[in-house]
């Protein structure tokens, strides 16, 4: 890790400059909540838990992992559980991080340690989220003092509490039936899905950028070739689902995906950025910088997938003729991100970048297999 400096001190340069810009979204989302975004009350998630979502998404990079090396004894990829478990814990708050600005009360959020409602998956949700924190921090101990059998232990630990986590929160998606597209025992399959292949394509791109082993960014790239077809192939099956559905709401949010202001967004980023792309990379080049070129690109790429499956089926109207019984700029069933919720983008991503890229110097034991990529 001593080699390379010039592009260290350029991501960390890059790293602390968006950090510094965004810090105003993050201000203004502390003293105004909702108040300064292009929320609506018909349109209430938008920017913010796309963010979620997508950090969400690259957090879920340990549970492949974990089943590769546990489950199905590849232990060759044991060399790259510090590394993950480092990249679980920092993408992990990050999302905690995204959707606490994104509540506009974030202080209520002691409640779900007060008052708990048991039968609500966002309770489990949160029971989830900080048990798998928990669980990789005890990880994170356990490589430090280099306890094989603890880290095994945890390992172990985390597959079900991964699955469960990305599960409920597809989940609080497929029960929302009322919102077209959203609704549907298929949305949980989707989400752990959509985040296997977000999480494998980060892991494979830092082991690549911290000079792992180039077999090991193979096998971790051909890892993220199958999930990024097997996701296409999923959502192309939801597609025909609700085209042959015959329901008018589905349609229209179909058509409100694929068409007008979020149809470039859907073709050019979701599909060309990251699916097309990284195809092209893995699957012809097949070396190890072009499989990690084709994980930069989903990653890029996944912050417009999110987008595209939680703000156009909120554009469709929960009743004919609603969007036009009261014109207010609140009851608007269209959204436009505003600067700071662009800028609370920033930041999250430049915490995100800056906490990966001093990985190795803040503990070079998790990331003793590595090499001077970076």
């Amino acid at each position: 890790m001593t080699t390379a400096t010039a592009p260290n001190r350029l991501v960390l340069g890059v790293a602390i400059l968006g950090l510094i810009l965004g810090a105003w979204g993050v201000l203004e989302a502390l003293l105004y909540g909702t108040h300064a975004t292009g929320l609506t009350s018909f349109l209430p998630w938008g920017l913010g838990v796309a963010l979620y979502l997508t950090f969400l998404g690259f957090s879920a990079g340990g549970l492949p992992l974990a089943l590769a090396t546990t489950v199905f004894g590849k232990h060759d990829y044991e060399p790259l559980s510090g590394m993950v478990a480092w990249t679980v814990v920092v993408t992990e708050l990050c999302a905690g991080l995204a959707i606490a600005l994104d509540l506009g009360h974030m202080e209520r959020m002691y409640r779900f340690l007060t008052a708990p409602a048991l039968t609500s998956p966002m309770a489990w949700m949160f029971v989830f989220f900080n048990a798998l924190l928990g669980v990789y921090l005890l990880k994170i101990w356990a490589i430090h003092k280099n306890d094989a059998r603890l880290v095994r232990l945890f390992t172990f630990a985390s597959i079900p509490i991964a699955i469960l986590f990305y599960t409920t929160n597809g989940y609080i998606f497929g029960m929302l039936t009322y919102l077209p597209i959203w609704g549907g025992p298929m949305v949980p399959l989707y989400f752990v899905v959509a985040a296997l292949m977000a999480g494998t394509a980060l892991m494979c791109f830092l082991a690549w950028a911290f000079g792992y082993a180039e077999r090991l960014v193979m096998g971790v790239g051909y890892g993220v070739l199958t999930l990024v077809i097997l996701f296409a192939l999923l959502e192309l099956l939801m597609g025909l689902t609700v085209l042959q559905s015959g329901d008018t709401a589905n349609h229209q949010a179909l058509q409100a995906i694929l068409s007008g202001t979020n149809g470039w967004v859907f073709w050019g980023l979701h599909v060309g950025l990251g699916i097309v792309v990284p195809i092209v990379c893995i699957l012809l080049r097949r070396t190890a910088r072009a499989a990690a070129w084709g994980s930069l690109s989903v990653m890029v790429s996944f912050l417009a997938t999110r987008w595209v499956f939680v703000v156009p089926p909120q554009s469709v109207a929960p009743l004919p003729g609603l969007d036009q019984a009261f014109i207010q700029e609140r009851l608007a069933l269209h959204t436009t991100p505003q600067l700071g919720e662009w800028l609370v983008v920033v930041f999250v991503a430049s915490l995100a970048l800056l906490a990966l890229s001093l990985g190795p110097r803040l503990l070079p034991a998790l990331f003793r297999h590595g090499g001077s990529h970076v």
